[in-house]
């Protein structure tokens, strides 16, 4: 569900902690902050700076901002004082394409989940879910406030249900456990499918 699997190890709490070495992942870094920028904005260099800032960790705004602009993810109004996301930047595929030749994986689409039956889950299973999704909810806000800090709250593309996982126990019953939805593969990668999503929500793109 997350086309940016492969830059996870470089994300810590929705913060870029450093860029990669390799290319590809190099752009997919670029393509990950671009869709992290308000599009309706236009900064100055200082603010433009101060938004960078939020989002990485290792303190080279002015590295990351020349990188942005070359790739052609953001633009500079003609005497060079203010920043915009350009509205015409490439995709990640278009980047990888240009810079590495190469495509990212397609994400997958997980198939619907049957919905659980009645002796599956109770009544205390699904508050015990809802709360557990609330508490990631909570940390992604947190996340998205940092660049548009008008937000109150997230858009989660998972049910409540996919809050659920069913394991065996030995030596045979199945219980069922609060956790972060299977396909998102790891909690950073699920705040930042839900950040980037209530992002895109609140520019008018989904």
């Amino acid at each position: 569900m997350n086309e940016y699997d492969e830059l996870m190890p470089f994300l810590q709490h929705g913060m870029l902690t450093r860029m990669p070495a390799r290319r590809k992942k190099q752009m997919a870094a670029l393509a990950w902050l671009a869709e992290h920028i308000p599009p309706e904005k236009e900064y100055f260099e200082t603010e433009f700076n101060a938004l960078l800032n939020r989002l990485h960790s290792f303190d080279d705004p002015a590295s990351l901002r020349r990188d942005l602009f070359g790739a052609g993810l953001i633009s500079r109004s003609p005497d060079g004082s203010a920043y915009r996301l350009d509205p015409g930047r490439p995709s990640l595929r278009e980047l990888l394409e240009k810079y590495c030749g190469t495509e990212p994986e397609p994400a997958v689409q997980d198939a619907p989940s049957a919905p659980f039956s009645p002796p599956d889950v109770t009544d205390e299973d699904l508050v015990h879910a809802a709360d557990f999704r609330e508490s990631i909810h909570a940390e992604a806000l947190e996340i998205a406030q940092r660049v548009r800090p008008e937000l109150t709250e997230v858009a989660d593309p998972y049910p409540v249900e996919a809050y659920f996982q069913r394991h065996w126990d030995y030596p045979g019953a199945w219980y069922v456990t609060a956790a972060i939805p299977e396909s998102a593969k790891s909690r950073e990668a699920l705040l930042d499918t839900i950040v980037r999503n209530t992002l895109a929500k609140a520019a008018g793109k989904v």
